[in-house]
């Protein structure tokens, strides 16, 4: 993933020191995003919404993209290895997540919550795209991607290492408050439709659900991820 679009993609890979060329339309009027790349020496190319519109077909690039640097994808002992100079380092995994979307909008969620890792398989994935940078509105730029290929063995390093591992599952018997204050904790978000795989849950150290009071079913991937890191955070602090 070479370039991504939208204001808040690529305000944040500004930020972050990622962008190397920006490429704007007339109709963008962010001027303060134009001085910030100035500054940065970042290269600015201005070409017409008709050239952003057949790099990002068909989604709203609001008059704006960027060639970033390449994104970092860190391998599981890389962030173990950073988790142990910090008290405070939350980690998420994604059991085979499909939706772009849902990817986006978890990495935004982890982001404001101070989630510092998603760790999710090579295959049977969604992998990080110009959309789920989008969707991210930023996030893409600050939590660490963990590609691993068996989630099992993960779970299992990550307990080596001191954490503790919840599982979100509407099945559960225990309310997602169960979550232990002053630990190190990872939570496991389930994919689309299926939730947590077999060999997944029964590696977890608890099952928790969020309490629902409505007549849906559930809520989706994003929204419950959302939620589980608010009560992450509310639990340590």
């Amino acid at each position: 993933m070479n370039r991504i679009y939208g204001l808040n993609s690529v305000a944040s890979a500004l930020e972050s020191g990622l962008a190397k060329t920006l490429y704007v339309s007339k109709e963008f009027k962010k001027s303060e995003i134009l001085s910030q790349a100035k500054k940065q020496g970042v290269l600015i190319k201005e070409i017409s919404d008709q050239d952003l519109n057949s790099m990002f077909p068909k989604v709203n690039h609001q008059h704006i993209a960027a060639e970033i640097k390449p994104l970092n994808v860190y391998s599981l002992d890389e962030v173990l290895k950073e988790s142990k100079n910090s008290d405070d380092y939350p980690i998420c995994i994604l059991d085979e997540l499909t939706d772009p979307h849902n990817l986006g909008a978890i990495l935004r969620s982890a982001d404001i919550f101070g989630i510092k890792a998603i760790i999710y398989k090579k295959t049977n994935s969604v992998k990080l795209s110009p959309l789920v940078a989008k969707i991210s509105s930023g996030g893409i730029s600050y939590v660490k991607c963990v590609e691993v290929t068996n989630l099992s063995v993960a779970i299992k390093k990550l307990k080596e290492n001191s954490y503790w591992v919840f599982g979100l599952d509407g099945l559960a018997k225990e309310n997602i408050d169960s979550i232990y204050k002053d630990k190190k904790v990872c939570i496991v978000i389930g994919s689309e439709g299926k939730g947590i795989s077999r060999l997944v849950r029964e590696n977890c150290d608890l099952l928790v659900k969020i309490p629902q009071f409505g007549h849906v079913p559930c809520l989706n991937a994003s929204n419950a991820a959302a939620i589980a890191f608010y009560e992450l955070r509310r639990k340590i602090f």
